[in-house]
């Protein structure tokens, strides 16, 4: 890149990215068993709270809080744009970094705020006419869901919510219902890799091929398969993908990501321009960082993230897919075999992930969930499928046999 006059990369800065990462370096942990103490002591958890939310807020490294704080009291000590200069550095080490993981180029990559922002930026990026047509789930995220119906009523856009099948019976059945749905007019498809509901995991590759026969844009909201899943986004066959880092990522709030095919960015605009702070070329404005372009950021979050990724590669991305699937897997053969209690959604390894739930017939589920948390601290969600309430699991890698049979004890008991 260029140097630039106004908060360019410098030698004095890029010097400082060296030591960054190094100092990063000694982060990194020792592979541990999925489920152990050990793992889970290396977060800031509380020990007494039986935590099985990860779809919502997963729990962060001690490690990465440590980071975190120590660079933003140094920020504040010394806010000077001379001190700043590492900052733009550190965003392009991150975007190659996260592209790497994706399998695509950092100039697909731009840092965001949360895969809902993310979401947004691909609604309303893209230019449509009236009478188009969107493909949307029954179960996509509400941050792209009602913007849809939003942008969909104030440009005169026609709105298709496909139902999402609760007990899948396979990838290509799937698949075909949004076949059936598209039309020639049919101008984007969105939908959640997995569903936060019942936990659906949608066949994006063979989605992706019905788009490309219609010509239509292929938005997928990663936020449930972002951190745990290894992902292959050109395999994948999306034009653009949203993740957030406080998830499956085990990462700081507030940070995310929205990658944008090379060859499609022209066609998705921006929603906000403002001074670049992360720019080092307007030149770069040619790429995915167009999209990131969103006035000051919380700067020392940067090197937060890069300590959450150092944590994650020293694990790998193969044992924590591994290990998040047996977790999940593990947790869904315990809770079928609690009396009363009745799983939804497909058990299909094809179809599924770490996303369980788990509907109650006879029973007041808000109220069996609120008395959970209560009486024994157990973290859940609650989630609604087809008029029945339902309490969500999503156990991850830090989540234990011993903890799933104690949540299965209480289930029994309560």
């Amino acid at each position: 890149m260029a140097d630039g006059n106004d908060g360019g990369l410098t030698r004095r800065g890029m010097l400082k990215a060296g030591v960054v990462a190094a100092a990063l370096a000694p982060a990194a942990a020792a592979v541990v068993p999925a489920g152990t103490a050990a793992l889970r002591d290396q977060l800031l958890l509380a020990p007494d709270i039986l935590y099985f939310n990860a779809a919502n807020i997963a729990p962060t490294f001690r490690s990465v809080i440590d980071v975190q704080e120590k660079e933003l009291r140094a920020f504040q000590a010394n806010p000077s744009r001379e001190y700043r200069e590492k900052y733009p550095v550190a965003a392009d080490r991150l975007r190659a970094r996260l592209g790497k993981r994706l399998g695509v180029t950092a100039e697909e990559i731009a840092l965001l705020r949360n895969c809902s922002e993310a979401n947004t930026v691909a609604v309303l990026g893209l230019d449509l006419k009236p009478g188009d047509e969107v493909i949307v789930t029954e179960h996509n995220h509400q941050s792209t869901l009602d913007s849809w119906k939003l942008r969909a009523k104030r440009d005169g856009l026609v709105l298709k919510i496909l139902p999402t099948p609760v007990s899948a019976t396979s990838p290509q059945a799937v698949a075909d219902d949004f076949a059936r749905a598209a039309t020639p007019r049919t101008k984007a498809i969105f939908l959640s890799h997995i569903t936060n509901v019942t936990g659906l995991l949608y066949p994006v590759a063979a989605i992706a091929e019905v788009a490309r026969k219609h010509g239509a844009w292929l938005h997928v909201d990663g936020a449930q398969t972002f951190g745990w899943m290894q992902l292959d986004l050109p395999a994948l066959g999306v034009d653009s993908y949203g993740g957030s880092t406080h998830k499956w990522m085990m990462g700081p709030l507030e940070a995310g990501l929205l990658y944008v095919r090379r060859d499609r960015q022209d066609r998705l605009n921006p929603t906000m321009l403002s001074h670049g702070y992360w720019l080092t070329d307007t030149r770069n404005l040619e790429t995915a960082q167009r999209y990131e372009i969103l006035g000051q950021r919380d700067d020392p979050k940067l090197e937060a993230i890069e300590a959450t990724l150092v944590r994650l590669d020293a694990l790998g991305e193969r044992w924590i897919e591994t290990e998040t699937r047996a977790r999940g897997s593990e947790m869904r053969h315990i809770l079928a075999a609690v009396p009363g209690a009745k799983i939804v959604g497909s058990g299909d390894p094809a179809l599924s992930g770490p996303i369980l739930t788990v509907a109650f017939p006879g029973q007041d589920v808000t109220a069996l969930r609120a008395r959970l948390w209560k009486d024994h601290k157990l973290a859940t969600a609650q989630a609604s499928a087809q008029g029945a309430a339902l309490i969500r699991f999503s156990p991850h890698i830090y989540n234990s046999r011993t903890e799933m049979e104690q949540v299965a004890a209480l289930l029994v008991r309560s």
